[in-house]
């Protein structure tokens, strides 16, 4: 069926398919040309590093732009309502689960060339479009902003405020309390005037990193209208841009839309200071931020009020970008209508949808979702909290309060599951975020992928949260900023390598000729290649590959250290491959994934868990396949048994003959051996991850016959996460007790499609075409609830309610929701 459709893990490490092209079939060898190798690695990376700059990156924001560097210019968007001044109370910034928006999202966007948002606010009855758009060598952007009123208020007032803020204090490590210095600068070109400012309002600046530059802000059209001034005050004009700045330290920068709201109450508390009472003056004339300091500092607010549909735009012009290729204000909607028409168009390249979704309104959605997606790519940068003394304790089971020390700083760039909800990077959503992203551009996965890797510490250990900075933790709850190395996370970027390598031969990867010849070495790229460079280029991705071996190694080896769990105690045999999710409570496994799915009561050492094991023999598939790749043949050799007993174990200590399933085992009472069976998602880990032996149709006729049960797991919206029979349905926080989630649909789709192909030598007629109707009638039901709940509400969600389909959960959720895109260029049938 692969040569129908791309395997569900056939994704996520695309650069390995050509190494491994390269090892079968010589299309060259390591040693061949290294200093072209080198070379041609460099161009790679500085080309890739150009175009990915510049983007939206504080995903966590409705709009926030800074570049993919440590210390340096962020910049955002803020908006309110100034119609009275209730209004102030809702500033818009941070992108909040909360607000009341109909619609906050991309629609079209690329990262490497711009895009559009669409975020239509209720409550400030507005609808805003921003168009955001780089230049050719990614070095400069421009951004226009346009707001429309919605019926019924076509005079609504509002403020919008755009700030600019560089990053940039240094201090002699030997002298911390001597007076700290900068080594960047952002001022104001304009001469100063409190009245306000009725022509471009222009910044210019200097960092080591962007070298020189300028931000220009303009007026926008003569269409633009301003509420009337009722109370004649020079500096409180609503007609005029008005300029704030302020110097603050780089900690600080981010809390530009706190800094703005203090300085704006000062603002109006000052108004009255005089005896006036605020009531004279109009709300469209008070909430103006007066130049009281008259201060040229490293942070600047620019605020325009409006009366009406609006529109205005801001360039950022670096002097590194050719004079000729430069953003300005009048040829920014060509470069704009260009951005959206090249992402039309690579979407269509990329992304063939198969019957019945071949449509035009699953098309618009299926962009939306690819953009929404790209558009949660964020960089962060900061330290994180780590508690490396606390040990679980392993007879009680009880929640642990952590106590963390400062780790890092390090930085991370990734996709993020949720702007509004979790704006930060989560290891194990990770692997299911890159999928989408490899068939539309497999160099920014690799990018990703190599980020998140950088991060395996000298343990092997990865934090399954990554909190990083002042920014991320402030949206984190206290009791979830700390990370364990005792906890681990489901290893997903690994997952994904074990379905890719085994299917190296699929032509359907890439849609340029992969076999590239050293006689070729010759032969440049530029920009436009830039998406599938990797992917053409085997010699760049095998010294990657080579390079980044021994940490993946040490990650493997990190799991099974710590996660090993007591088989000869308990009278298990002797295959020691069996393992136990370590720092999960009574009712929590966080470090899972799975987070409330019910585990064995009581809770005990000698827990097992089949989920963990499954893991464990994704990863030992995948460094026996890199392995066999760069020939390390003793390493092949051990990854090869490790794997043999995983699989043996899962059959031996996690099947249920009784259930028939796969469940958890622990011990009772009399330390006897039992078989845990909470019916669900975790009983097909053997299945999801594809472990099952082709030739076991006994075990895989009941793991379809599960998943086809309606009193089981089946739901006419999906696949729900426990079974209706059992005693935790829908109890607790019923987090995984019950709802749907897309991207297990999606592992179950992709197995169904795996071992229809595998199992056909053993199945009978009856039981494929039984597996047949349910990868039919499944497809069609996930898909089809997931859009119609996106036609409802606007949003797609975290997880689906699997008796209404209603969503639930976080909303925006562009993270592994995404899956539902490459659900939908599934084949229609088996």
């Amino acid at each position: 069926m692969y040569t129908k459709a791309l395997s569900f893990f056939t994704c996520l490490f695309l650069y390995c398919l050509n190494l491994a092209y390269a090892s079968q079939f010589d299309i060259y060898s390591p040693g061949d040309s290294e200093s072209f190798n080198k070379s041609l690695a460099d161009d790679y990376q500085r080309l890739s590093d150009d175009s990915l700059l510049w983007a939206p990156y504080r995903s966590g924001l409705y709009f926030g732009i800074r570049p993919r560097l440590p210390k340096s210019l962020l910049s955002g968007l803020l908006w309110f309502n100034v119609d009275d001044y209730s209004g102030i109370g809702k500033v818009r910034h941070l992108y909040e689960q909360g607000d009341n928006m109909k619609r906050a999202n991309w629609v079209s966007y690329d990262p490497r060339i711009g895009g559009r948002e669409i975020i239509e606010d209720t409550d400030m009855h507005i609808t805003i479009v921003i168009d955001f758009v780089k230049s050719s060598d990614g070095k400069s952007w421009g951004v226009k902003i346009k707001s429309t009123p919605h019926k019924g208020h076509e005079n609504v007032k509002t403020s919008f405020v755009w700030y600019s803020g560089l990053e940039g204090e240094i201090s002699a490590e030997d002298s911390p309390e001597e007076e700290v210095t900068r080594d960047s600068v952002l001022q104001l070109e304009n001469k100063k005037n409190v009245d306000g400012y009725t022509d471009t309002i222009k910044l210019t600046g200097f960092s080591n990193d962007l070298d020189l530059f300028e931000i220009a802000i303009d007026e926008g059209p003569k269409t633009n209208r301003h509420p009337e001034a009722k109370i004649n005050d020079p500096e409180l004009d609503p007609s005029k841009t008005h300029h704030y700045s302020l110097r603050v330290p780089d900690d600080n920068v981010w809390k530009a839309r706190d800094i703005f709201m203090t300085l704006l109450v000062e603002s109006v508390q000052r108004l009255t200071e005089d005896g006036s009472d605020l009531k004279d003056y109009p709300s469209s004339q008070a909430l103006i931020l007066r130049d009281m300091q008259g201060f040229n500092g490293n942070l600047h607010f620019v605020q325009k009020i409006f009366e009406g549909k609006s529109e205005f735009s801001v360039l950022f012009k670096s002097s590194q970008t050719p004079r000729n290729e430069q953003i300005t204000f009048e040829n920014i909607d060509s470069k704009i209508q260009k951005a959206l028409k090249a992402f039309d168009t690579k979407f269509e390249e990329k992304f063939k949808l198969e019957k019945p979704f071949n449509t035009k309104k699953y098309n618009e959605f299926g962009k939306e979702i690819m953009s929404g997606l790209l558009g949660g790519l964020s960089y962060f940068y900061g330290d994180h909290l780590v508690d490396r003394e606390t040990k679980f304790d392993e007879e009680t089971f009880e929640s642990y309060s952590l106590a963390g020390s400062s780790e890092g700083p390090h930085e991370l760039f990734t996709f993020v599951p949720s702007r509004p909800f979790f704006p930060r990077g989560f290891y194990w959503d990770e692997g299911f975020h890159l999928l989408p992203v490899l068939k539309y551009d497999s160099d920014l996965a690799l990018e990703v992928v190599k980020s998140w890797f950088n991060l395996i510490d000298d343990d092997g250990w990865i934090a399954r949260e990554q909190i990083l900075g002042p920014e991320s933790r402030s949206r984190v709850p206290s009791d979830f900023q700390v990370q364990s190395p005792e906890v681990v996370n489901p290893p997903t970027l690994m997952l994904i390598l074990v379905d890719l390598l085994e299917n190296i031969q699929d032509s359907s990867l890439g849609s340029k000729d992969s076999s590239y010849k050293v006689d070729d070495y010759g032969k440049q790229f530029g920009q436009e290649d830039l998406g599938e460079t990797i992917v053409n280029n085997p010699q760049v991705l095998y010294s990657y590959a080579k390079s980044i071996y021994p940490k993946l190694k040490a990650h493997f080896e990190m799991f099974r250290r710590t996660q090993r769990g007591y088989v000869e105690e308990f009278d298990r045999g002797k295959n020691l491959e069996a393992y136990r999710w370590r720092g999960r409570t009574v009712t929590h496994c966080f470090a899972s994934g799975l987070d409330d799915y019910p585990r064995a009561l009581p809770a005990d050492i000698a827990e097992l868990n089949v989920d963990l094991l499954s893991w464990i023999g994704v990863m030992a598939k995948s460094m026996k396949s890199l392995a066999r790749l760069l020939k390390y043949n003793e390493d092949f050799k051990e990854f090869s048994t490790i794997e043999t007993n995983v699989i043996d174990n899962i059959e031996t200590l996690h099947w249920s003959s009784k259930e028939g399933t796969y469940c958890d085992l622990s011990v009772d009472d009399s330390d006897r051996n039992v078989h845990v069976c909470h019916k669900g998602y975790v009983s097909l880990f053997p299945f999801l991850t594809q472990l099952i032996p082709p030739s076991a149709i006994e075990h895989l006729e009941k793991i379809i016959n599960l998943i086809s049960d309606p009193e089981e797991l089946w739901s006419d919206y999906g696949i729900r996460s426990l079974s209706k029979q059992d005693t935790f349905y829908k109890a607790g926080e019923n987090y995984w007790r019950s709802p749907i989630w897309v991207q297990m649909n999606s592992l179950i789709l992709s197995s169904l499609i795996h071992y229809s192909d595998a199992s056909a030598p053993y199945m009978s007629k009856s039981l494929r075409a039984k597996l047949s109707q349910v990868y039919y009638d499944l497809r069609i039901n996930l898909v089809e609830n997931v859009f119609k709940q996106w036609q409802l509400t606007g949003y797609v969600w975290e997880q689906y309610d699997d008796e209404t389909g209603q969503g639930k959960g976080a909303k925006n959720f562009l993270g592994w929701t995404s899956t539902v895109l490459l659900i939908m260029g599934f084949p229609e049938k088996l």
